[in-house]
């Protein structure tokens, strides 16, 4: 029964969770900083059972605001550019033109761009640095482990396409997906943790168990 009790408050806290994330990325500006946030309090209470959602995750929204919009803001105009020009090119190449066939490469920028933003994003959650810092380290981190953003990507995607077979998924899809992945990405992390940073935050979660 306690048991029970448990997943069922897991499941309370993400659908919560997913709510505050929906309500703080209503203006398109805050999408970022909603993400990070979203991260940080997924991996901090969900997983580890430390704080409450909802101190924690409106604490994260401010305190983060600055660095994680910023980021955002370059990640969506990089975004915005990639799309449009692969539409205009396909445009182009079903009209017969011969050049294009460059939205192939502008899709792989947009998809590139996209493995970006989540490295970027959750990076911000786990580590306190400037824009320009955060997204030299995050670009880093990407390169280095290309091969598990693109299936974290994938999973993203699955995500997506579960939520417009089955709706009712979309009260629990960002916070699930954030849980899922933060498996994938806190393994990538660790391994620019130093090993007091990585003592500390043992000692954290161990004190809340």
């Amino acid at each position: 029964m306690a048991k029970l009790n448990e997943i069922c408050n897991k499941l309370l806290d993400l659908v919560f969770l997913t709510i505050y994330w929906f309500v703080s990325c209503l203006p398109i500006v805050t999408i970022g900083t909603a993400t990070s946030a979203l991260y940080y309090t997924t991996q901090k209470v969900i997983k580890n059972d430390r704080g409450y959602v909802s101190g924690e995750f409106w604490h994260f929204f401010k305190k983060n605001f600055k660095v994680s919009t910023k980021c955002w803001l370059v990640h969506l105009i990089l975004g915005f550019i990639f799309a449009d020009e692969a539409y205009i090119c396909y445009q182009m190449w079903r009209d017969g033109v011969t050049i294009g066939w460059m939205w192939i490469p502008f899709v792989v920028l947009e998809a590139f761009n996209l493995v970006m933003v989540i490295f970027t994003l959750t990076y911000i959650a786990r580590f306190e640095d400037g824009a320009k810092r955060t997204l030299k380290n995050s670009f880093f981190i990407m390169m280095t482990h290309l091969v598990k953003g693109i299936l974290l990507l994938l999973l993203l995607a699955a995500f997506v396409v579960a939520v417009v077979y089955f709706p009712p998924l979309i009260l629990l899809a960002p916070a699930s997906y954030m849980l899922l992945a933060s498996y994938v990405l806190e393994k990538i992390f660790r391994k620019y943790m130093s090993k007091e940073d990585l003592a500390a935050e043992q000692e954290r979660n161990r004190v809340w168990q």
